[in-house]
């Protein structure tokens, strides 16, 4: 690992129209040297795709990759404004060679082009562990839209190391001429007569040498990063059948992506039937062989019944579980198990947190992938085992069994403390593998919801509530644990894709319902919108780096 491992450098700035040839010549050198000094020391570029640097960048971005480097060396963030003009912003073809990211357009805004432009800023400043401004456009028309000044202020705000270099020319001239005072607030562990000398040098390899040494030294990234740029989660959801949805949103995402979803998130979190779908793609199996799995044999697992045979469940329910786990058992084991050969967690392609619930301690429990040097215990814990215990719906299905070196235990589902297993996944990234909350990116799927309240039960006693207690206990926590993920890591940094329908509609074991579950997952996943996201964020053509060779 170079001395800039993980470090996500903001680069602002552009080579200014009225500057000389040798001002020209000296900004796209240094844009040059300095992204190879950069990359080859393991650091990140952000960069918010000015037409002048882009070019620049790309080419040295490519040199890296063409060396064994990793895209997500330069990253290129652009408002949706201005990418929507595909012949102008070619951004399939920057994704060829680096991470492209859209930031929304201020559209129906009084200044749609400026407020678009204050929302990409905004994204950038909460990006990056440093900045650098070089040359830079309007100063001398229009200081207060001249891009450096303003993008440094953003990152001086957040108390980041700055460095401003105005001997290239540019508003980053003029900022750095008109107010010296600004030398003394840039935080980046030089002193104020170092800094105002770096301001005004012309020469870019002393410029590229004294910025790289500096970052170098200064505590950049806090915590332990795998993939560089972004740690990407995955959480999906319990809900029973209803995982029909979520295993349709992620084959429609994985089809117009043309990526492998798994290869793209460092951790993948599911609760119940999102447990079951977390363990098939770390046992190797793609979100279609699960969406598969749903239509062919969740009416199996859950047979739609006549009128008399319905009543007879329902009454049998009273004092025993409503479904036969061994069926459930022997239908896990055909898809997970290929060839007949039993995988345990260990086998996983990527790291898996799966919520239950121990029945004999009476405690909340996670069982996962051996990805921490102490948390070793379910490595050869078998995944039909675990994909029962986190499914084992109390009244569904009876406690699952799940043997290991010492003893056996039962487990229920693990949708009682953490059907959204999202903050699950976000503690474990940032407890267990050192991962900053500002470098975590969440993906969390729900399986539909209905609009929900008590109003009516203000004055209800124990008779009344029955049912209604549980789906408020439900409800609030899967509300809690998304509410709080979103606060955690940052809005823009969670994405939640659901779906509300009709209340009554779909039922956790309403195995008539699948189809339609089906077209609601795939009508979700094809939203522009979330398309645009997804890629920009998750499905980016970055693979997570392999879990195992760095435990």
């Amino acid at each position: 690992m170079g001395p800039l491992h993980g470090v996500r450098i903001w680069l602002a700035g552009a080579v200014p129209s009225d500057a000389t040839d040798a001002q020209k010549a000296s900004l796209v050198t240094f844009v040059r040297e300095f992204a190879t000094a950069v990359f080859r020391n393991g650091g990140h570029i952000l960069h918010g795709s000015h037409p002048s640097l882009v070019g620049p960048l790309i080419e040295q971005s490519k040199e890296h990759v063409s060396k064994g480097g990793r895209k997500d060396c330069l990253t290129l963030a652009v408002s949706k404004y201005w990418s929507k003009d595909q012949a102008k912003v070619p951004v399939q073809e920057w994704r060829q060679t680096c991470t492209v990211y859209e930031t929304a357009e201020a559209a129906g805004s009084a200044s749609p082009r400026d407020d678009s432009l204050n929302i990409l800023r905004q994204w950038m400043a909460e990006r990056c562990d440093a900045f650098v401004g070089v040359g830079g456009e309007w100063w001398q028309q229009i200081a207060g839209r001249a891009g450096v000044p303003v993008e440094a202020g953003l990152a001086m705000q957040r108390g980041l190391p700055c460095f401003l270099l105005g001997g290239l020319g540019g508003a980053a001239a003029d900022y750095v001429r008109n107010h010296p005072e600004v030398m003394r607030s840039l935080k980046n562990g030089l002193d104020s007569a170092t800094n105002q000398r770096l301001a005004l040098e012309e020469n870019v390899g002393s410029i590229v040498s004294v910025i790289s040494d500096q970052l170098s030294r200064l505590p950049l990234v806090r915590g332990r990063v795998s993939d560089g740029i972004s740690f990407r989660i995955l959480a999906l959801d319990g809900g029973g059948i209803k995982g029909a949805f979520t295993a349709s949103v992620l084959t429609t995402l994985e089809h117009a992506l043309g990526v492998p979803v798994v290869s793209q998130f460092d951790l993948v979190a599911g609760t119940s039937t999102g447990g079951i779908l977390a363990i098939g793609l770390g046992m190797g199996l793609g979100p279609r062989d699960m969406l598969r799995f749903y239509r062919n044999r969740g009416p199996v697992v859950f047979p739609a019944m006549r009128f008399h045979r319905k009543w007879k469940s329902q009454l049998r329910s009273v004092l025993n579980p409503k479904y036969s786990q061994r069926v459930l058992n022997s239908e896990l084991e055909q898809a997970y198990y290929h060839g007949g050969t039993r995988k345990v967690l260990g086998d996983s392609v990527c790291r898996l947190v799966i919520p239950a619930y121990d029945a004999v301690g009476g405690v909340c429990h996670v069982f996962r992938t051996p990805h921490h040097a102490l948390l070793t215990a379910d490595k050869d814990t078998d995944a039909v085992e675990v994909a029962l215990a986190t499914a084992a719906a109390p009244t569904y299905f009876s406690s699952a069994v799940v043997k290991n070196l010492v003893s056996n235990a039962s487990f229920f589902d693990g949708g009682v403390w953490a059907n959204c297993p999202a903050m699950a996944a976000i503690v474990e990234a940032v407890c267990y593998l050192g991962v900053p909350l500002d470098r975590i990116d969440v993906l969390s799927i729900g399986t539909t919801e209905e609009p929900f309240t008590v109003k009516s039960m203000a004055q209800a006693g124990w008779a009344r509530w029955g049912k209604t207690l549980i789906d408020l206990l439900m409800n609030a926590q899967v509300d809690s644990s998304v509410r709080h993920a979103q606060l955690l890591v940052g809005e823009p940094r969670f994405l939640r894709m659901n779906t509300v329908t009709t209340p009554g509609m779909y039922a956790l074991d309403g195995s008539k319902e699948i189809d339609d579950l089906v077209t609601l997952g795939n009508r979700k996943g094809s939203d522009p919108e979330i398309l645009n996201q997804v890629k920009s964020r998750f499905l980016n053509g970055i693979n997570a780096m392999d879990w195992k060779s760095n435990e």
